[in-house]
């Protein structure tokens, strides 16, 4: 039994083959709400479109009593993309933000050709902050989120590490990704952060809250 939660449009579509939590009252604070037997990818895609269109829809769920059926249909509908990150800490116990777009957020990005998850990891959080020195320290988590590039649907996985760097590290923001800033955040602080972030990176990012 499993759940898998993917973020579409910002909003939580989980995928399990637990007939439980299928059969389970949804939780009361989802005031809109659509739940699905996915048999076939036209199930799926019509929730897919749902969270895509209705704005005042905030969860969907779509069961199947196998899991690897159930996440194929859907890989089968995006171009998977394969990502790193890292959740970056210092000798302070302070973690390391980036301000993209308007939002705070972690490093990440696209993994490359004949790369290992965790060199994209630490490659690409050392190109948007200008660490030079980065060391994993252990993996976190899986996350999952879609969006559209022209008429394609994307599925993003990214691969979370939790990361060692010192503080006495220039930072640099990578201006070409649109990063404007860069910096170290006391955990106690982060509450203040994590109000502006991605749904998709909320539950990491309150892992390393105080």
């Amino acid at each position: 039994m499993s759940v898998i939660t993917i973020y579409i449009n910002e909003k939580p579509v989980m995928l399990t083959d637990d007939e439980e939590i299928y059969f389970a009252p949804p939780p009361v604070h989802y005031k809109s709400y659509v739940y699905c037997k996915a048999k076939t990818e036209e199930d799926i895609k019509r929730i897919i479109t749902i969270c895509e269109k209705d704005e005042k829809l905030e969860t969907a769920l779509m069961f199947n009593n196998s899991m690897d059926e159930l996440k194929k249909m859907f890989w089968d509908l995006h171009i998977i993309s394969n990502a790193a990150g890292g959740v970056v800490l210092n000798e302070k116990n302070e973690v390391l933000l980036i301000e993209r777009k308007g939002k705070w957020d972690l490093p990440k990005g696209k993994a490359e050709a004949n790369e290992t998850i965790e060199q994209t990891a630490v490659r690409e959080v050392q190109e948007e902050t200008g660490l030079t020195d980065v060391a994993i320290h252990q993996p976190i988590c899986i996350t999952y989120h879609t969006y559209k590039e022209a008429d394609d649907k994307i599925l993003k996985i990214n691969h979370w590490f939790e990361m060692k760097a010192s503080s006495s590290n220039t930072l640099t923001p990578q201006a070409n990704e649109n990063i404007t800033a860069v910096k170290w955040v006391p955990k106690n602080e982060m509450k203040n952060f994590i109000t502006a972030t991605y749904l998709s990176l909320k539950q990491l990012m309150e892992k390393y809250s105080a």
